[in-house]
């Protein structure tokens, strides 16, 4: 199945997709000589494609926010190492949700103490 050469590919970024019928979608495509194409897509195969973005969008803020967590670590070294030895050390992929949940309560008791004691 070969395409001609004066067809454009739709951008992977916006593609112009609209609901064929209760089971797939339908991609328009334009071509430099004016015309266009279509291009049906199961319905299947775009809700996979948009739960796999929204999956990559995540992990990617997930990532994200794990590096703002680190650089405050870095600024904040003796909070850190004190909670680290209090609770463990939290590793990134590693640690369970439980592990996590007593990290952050332990940390913020001491953030609510420090905070009585300044007033």
């Amino acid at each position: 199945m070969g395409l001609s050469k004066s067809v454009s590919m739709p951008s992977p970024v916006s593609p112009k997709l609209s609901p064929g019928n209760s089971n797939s979608y339908t991609s328009s495509v334009s071509s430099s000589s004016g015309g266009t194409s279509s291009v049906t897509i199961p319905q299947r195969i775009h809700q996979m494609a948009a739960s796999y973005v929204q999956v990559t969008s995540n992990f990617l803020y997930a990532t994200e926010i794990w590096d703002q967590a680190e650089q405050l670590c870095k600024e904040q070294s003796e909070f850190f190492t004190e909670l680290d030895k209090v609770s463990g050390p939290l590793v990134f992929n590693a640690s369970t949700m439980t592990e996590l949940v007593r990290y952050t309560r332990q940390g913020l008791h001491w953030l609510r103490l420090d905070a009585k004691l300044k007033h």
